[in-house]
């Protein structure tokens, strides 16, 4: 047993590392092949094996994903909002920084969520039956905080119900495999990189990373484990929607939005088991994978993933900031422009190959929607309404 769960954390690091590098490929994905594969696999490891082996896989991605959000501007849904600040930081020669802050955000909230499984199990078996009602109204009042919020406040109305819009004809599009693909690479990723060539972008030689941690960052690693467990049992609430939330009661610079999506992302995914543990409720593709080969998840079960979860978290930390140095070499000795324009042919191509032409339109209508954001200088977090929306329309009609 012990043996299998080696493997189980080497296998899952490797594959986390690939999703996390690899625009395009995610753990859901690799995670319903394993499925499709289990009749197979289970013949030779144990159930709670794959699982183990998918629990790695996402915790290194949480870690990894960075680095493309960072030097390529290609976001996921879990690191959407943090494209334009690491952006910045990268055109200052300080990209190597954001990776590091992401990826310090990562391993410390991780951390801190760890020590607060055992109140997180009865605070979700307590709170959510309470809340389950209101969800949609609790969303809602979120929403509506986060438009008013915004200086341009009615064409933060427009684009949060255009992006809406969007995201529910995405959503409700069954023909199309991996909406959220083109979803997100359009509005946060082409949109940034369409007008970074316009405006002739360049970027300088890339300092060497240094990361300090400040007291006041400790705000983020808190917020970011507490706000990762609410978004972990509430449908619909990923850790950019939950950042974009944040941000409006609490204020942050540019570093520390980047520590706090590092450490949502992960402490959300890591107490998606406990919330499967506790309520029997799977929050992303990962987690219901897991729920699938292991129709009960028991106590032993759960401190055996999360034992996972720890110790792929630590080879992640080590192995992100390492492999960010190889992008900051390469990123700062290519024509950035051509850069920019590889990156976005390849994710034409990708939406192409995954998502079809209907993809494509998506694509191309969320990119629209994500430069008319930037020229209006509307927060990005607006464009949250792509998730809210759908999600609230479900649970309140």
């Amino acid at each position: 047993m012990f043996l299998e769960l080696i493997i189980a954390v080497i296998v899952g690091v490797i594959l986390g590392a690939i999703c996390g590098l690899i625009p395009g490929v995610h753990t859901n994905t690799v995670t319903a092949v394993m499925l499709s594969l289990s009749v197979f696999l289970l013949d030779y490891f144990q159930p709670v094996t794959l699982a183990a082996t998918i629990a790695a896989m996402g915790v290194c991605q949480e870690s990894l994903n960075c680095i493309p959000s960072t030097f390529l501007g290609v976001p996921d849904s879990d690191t959407a909002l943090s494209v334009l600040p690491a952006h910045e930081m990268l055109i200052k020669g300080k990209g190597e920084d954001a990776v590091l802050i992401n990826t310090a955000g990562s391993l410390l909230s991780l951390l801190t969520a760890l020590t607060l499984v055992v109140p997180f199990i009865y605070l979700a078996k307590v709170i959510y039956p309470i809340l389950k009602p209101y969800i949609g109204y609790l969303l809602l009042f979120a929403s509506l905080v986060l438009i008013i919020k915004d200086k341009n406040k009615l064409w933060s109305i427009i684009i949060f119900i255009l992006s809406g819009v969007l995201g529910v004809i995405t959503l409700n599009l069954y023909s199309v495999k991996e909406p959220l693909l083109p979803l997100f690479s359009g509005l946060f990723g082409i949109s940034m990189l369409a007008l970074s060539m316009k405006n002739n972008t360049k970027i300088p030689k890339q300092e060497k990373g240094k990361l300090k941690i400040k007291l006041k960052n400790f705000k983020e690693i808190i917020l970011s484990s507490v706000t990762g467990w609410i978004c972990a049992f509430m449908p619909g609430l990923g850790p950019s929607q939950a950042a974009a939330l944040t941000s409006q009661f609490a204020k942050f610079d540019r570093e520390g939005f980047i520590f706090l999506i590092g450490g949502l992302s992960t402490a959300n995914f890591v107490i998606s088991f406990v919330t499967l543990y506790s309520i029997e409720k799977a929050r992303n593709g990962a987690v219901v994978g897991i729920s699938k080969l292991m129709q009960f998840l028991t106590l032993n079960d759960l401190i055996i993933l999360l034992t996972v979860c720890l110790i792929a978290g630590g080879i992640a930390a080590l192995l992100t900031p390492f492999i960010s140095k190889k992008f900051s070499y390469l990123v700062s000795k290519v024509n950035y422009k051509l850069i920019c324009t590889i990156v976005i042919i390849f994710i034409i191509g990708l939406v192409l190959i995954m998502s079809g032409l209907i993809g494509l339109i998506i694509l191309l209508t969320a990119t629209a929607l994500g430069i008319v954001t930037n020229i209006k200088g509307i927060r990005k977090s607006a464009m949250m309404g792509c998730l809210l929306v759908p999600v609230m329309i479900f649970f309140l009609l």
